[in-house]
């Protein structure tokens, strides 16, 4: 599937994230739930931008950012 690019401001709002190491629960759009810490925002030509996240029992993810369908922290 094509990256689709996601609006500024939820960019920012994951930046934001990413700056405060914030615990953030994600939901993805295969209904894929990632609890974790948001770590940095990577951008992979060709196949679009990703959120790294670090899962306690999981490890390392990446999220590509038009594939969370929510995003919560705490």
């Amino acid at each position: 599937m094509t990256y689709q690019p996601i609006k500024c401001s939820d960019y920012d709002q994951l930046e934001l994230f990413c700056m405060q190491q914030a615990r953030v629960t994600i939901t993805t759009t295969n209904d894929e739930t990632l609890i974790g810490k948001a770590i940095n925002l990577e951008n992979h030509k060709g196949q679009g931008e990703f959120l790294l996240i670090s899962c306690e029992k999981q490890g390392e993810h990446k999220v590509r950012l038009d594939e969370i369908k929510a995003i919560s922290y705490f």
